[in-house]
């Protein structure tokens, strides 16, 4: 194959991890917007915590295929939730969005600073 052709299918590939990035983040967004109506509607506890595992567990498993896409997951939920501080209330709104960045650093120190220093390990 010609060096051009593949630099075009690099290029193609990277259309479409940016097309899925975008996807993502807004996959993201409506899944928070929909998670703080939940919030308003009932005021209780499970509904706080509901935040927490809508935002690791479709992280983790939308990372599993490209880390990424994950993260476009998590700053479209970020997103959502300051312009939540405006539409539903400051608590909530400032609350989704503490707790999104706080759970990004956590699984980004987990995955990205772990599993590089974990491949840097030579097995004989």
């Amino acid at each position: 194959m010609p060096q051009n052709q593949r630099s075009d299918l690099n290029n193609g590939d990277k259309f479409r991890n940016n097309l899925f990035l975008v996807f993502y983040c807004i996959i993201g967004f409506v899944v928070s917007n929909i998670n703080m109506y939940i919030i308003v509607l009932s005021m209780e506890v499970w509904a706080y915590l509901l935040i927490i595992f809508l935002i690791i567990i479709p992280a983790i498993i939308i990372g599993l295929r490209l880390r990424i896409w994950s993260y476009g997951y998590m700053i479209g939920y970020s997103t959502a939730g300051i312009l939540g501080i405006f539409i539903y209330d400051l608590f909530i709104g400032a609350y989704t969005v503490a707790v999104s960045i706080f759970i990004f650093i956590i699984l980004w120190l987990i995955f990205y600073k772990t599993w590089r220093s974990i491949s840097k390990i030579k097995v004989e």
